[in-house]
């Protein structure tokens, strides 16, 4: 998988190893090691080409191996594995191209809620940035009821501010000041629509 990013090798045969490998790594006998295979297979599937009629095919594969992944491991005795799949099955959710925007984005917070559980400002800082910015893009675009989207989401816009801003200022003083730049952009944008709104 590594050497398809870099053009050097192709997705399908990761793809194929990572099958293989669920042959000897099953739920039963080795949770942790099924639930990163899964998470791997996941991630291959989206990294593949989207620009193709397959590919609402392969984001909905991922985001079943990623429930499969979450069905082994559990909160209490496979805890990163646990908060890695919910975080990166909150990203598969929410980049997902859907008819049902809305409900997956909804599933994607109860996603990332989750993996925060773990994933700690004091244990695990920059993971815990990681998750609380891309639960902030995803307040960005739900409405504050999602039964009335017309009603607007300035709750929401506000909360993803929060977030943004915390994991700008984690990344920022745990040396990884291109992440800390990276949200600086929609940090700036979400002042702004914040101040028009007022």
């Amino acid at each position: 998988q590594y050497l398809a990013g870099a053009g050097r090798a192709r997705l399908t045969d990761a793809i194929a190893a990572y099958q293989r490998a669920l042959r000897t790594f099953d739920a039963a006998r080795h949770p942790a090691e099924f639930a990163i295979l899964q998470n791997n297979l996941a991630t291959a599937f989206l990294s593949m080409p989207v620009a193709d009629e397959k590919a609402k095919i392969r984001e909905a594969l991922a985001v079943q191996a990623f429930e499969e992944g979450l069905k082994v491991v559990t909160l209490i005795d496979h805890p990163a594995e646990y908060a890695m799949l919910q975080n990166n099955l909150g990203n598969a959710l929410q980049y997902a191209s859907s008819s049902h925007a809305v409900e997956n984005n909804l599933r994607a917070l109860d996603a990332y809620d989750e993996a925060l559980k773990v994933r700690t400002r004091e244990t695990t800082p920059l993971e815990y940035a990681n998750t609380i910015a891309n639960k902030a893009n995803c307040l960005m675009n739900l409405p504050d009821d999602p039964a009335d989207p017309a009603g607007g989401n300035r709750r929401n816009l506000t909360e993803a501010r929060r977030c943004l801003a915390e994991a700008e200022a984690i990344f920022a003083t745990h040396g990884e000041p291109a992440k800390a730049r990276m949200i600086a952009e929609p940090l700036a944008e979400l002042d702004r629509e914040l101040a028009q709104a007022a």
